[in-house]
């Protein structure tokens, strides 16, 4: 069962992605609704979300490396989401520069 709740939401784009944070990842669902964007581990043990992030808060979103252990660079397929408060996430999606145009600020 789902831990994120999007009742009445329509489901614009949805994909498999992997979160990083530092050294660690996990992977989920990574999914943007008109007015959020939702991130749902498989494995909820090791506590990789789920994270829901009000699109008004992003600031930025950008291309970057997605790497293993945190350090050694394995996919270019990678977006880094900077939001407002300074706070900023980073997911492996396939088809990165469809995600970053969905994500930009408007």
């Amino acid at each position: 069962m789902s831990a994120i709740d999007f009742g009445h939401e329509t489901i614009i784009k949805t994909t498999f992605a992997t979160v990083q944070s530092g050294a660690f990842s996990g992977d989920g669902q990574l999914s943007l609704t008109a007015t959020r964007l939702c991130f749902e581990a498989s494995n909820k043990i090791f506590e990789m979300g789920p994270y829901e992030i009000d699109l008004a808060d992003i600031h930025k979103v950008e291309k970057c490396w997605g790497t293993g252990g945190g350090v050694l660079p394995v996919t270019a397929d990678a977006i880094k989401i900077e939001l407002n408060n300074d706070k900023h996430y980073k997911f492996m999606v396939a088809d990165s520069e469809a995600w970053i145009n969905l994500l930009l600020p408007k």
